[in-house]
């Protein structure tokens, strides 16, 4: 909702945008002698939540942007290595910059800028590309398949989890190809929303931290065979 620095309010009932706010906010810090990273996705997302974010000064602000940048990298690392070893388990690759698109999404994707998740829309019967659907962003893909890969933070937004699951299975259908969801160790709720919509033999799972991903359709392996 803000970022408030001493006296200073950035957001709230200011008039203008967040994207405003936040150069004004970065302005403010450079003013102040702060030297900057690749802040500007964090001081966007705090002056959007429901929850204000205080801070005495300037100095105070640039440690809790170090603080969570370093947090949201290790958070990528665990990302990027969880849908590496999915796309080992389907022979796959990575949307973003792993590869050319597969030849049914020529023409039927987006690439992001700033090697984001490819943006893919459903095919209509006639062959065009249907805007009126709403597209998915995916994670991983191949020439059968489209697929998302998350872990245990699915399950906070589960509702939005749930509506992708349902976009990735309609756009999949309009390309005649398998939908996939990989739902990481701890991801319960995401586990089961994703087999209630594509399927337990389009579910992947890890039935211990890091493991090995199984079909949720195949038998829970004993203990004595988990790593």
């Amino acid at each position: 909702m803000t970022i408030t620095v001493g006296a200073t309010v950035f957001g709230g009932p200011n008039p203008t945008t967040p994207g405003q706010q936040v150069k004004l906010l970065v302005d403010a810090l450079i003013a102040a002698g702060v030297r900057l990273g690749s802040y500007g996705n964090i001081l966007a997302r705090w002056i959007k939540d429901v929850a204000d974010h205080p801070f005495p000064d300037y100095a105070a602000l640039a440690a809790a942007l170090a603080g969570a940048e370093a947090v949201g990298a290790q958070r990528n690392a665990v990302g990027d290595r969880r849908e590496a070893d999915a796309c080992k388990v389907v022979n796959a690759w990575v949307g973003r910059g792993g590869g050319p698109a597969p030849a049914w999404a020529v023409g039927f994707h987006d690439l992001p800028p700033g090697g984001q998740d490819p943006t893919v829309w459903a095919r209509q019967a006639d062959g065009s590309r249907n805007v009126k659907a709403a597209p998915v962003k995916v994670d991983i893909w191949a020439e059968d398949l489209l697929g998302i890969v998350g872990g245990g933070a699915k399950d906070g937004r589960i509702n939005d989890f749930a509506r992708v699951c349902e976009e990735l299975r309609i756009v999949c259908a309009s390309h005649g190809i398998r939908p996939v969801v990989f739902a990481g160790f701890g991801a319960n709720d995401s586990r089961d929303r994703a087999v209630a919509v594509v399927g337990a033999q389009n579910t992947y799972v890890q039935d211990v931290n890091d493991g090995p991903w199984r079909l949720m359709s195949d038998p829970v392996p004993s203990s004595s065979t988990l790593p």
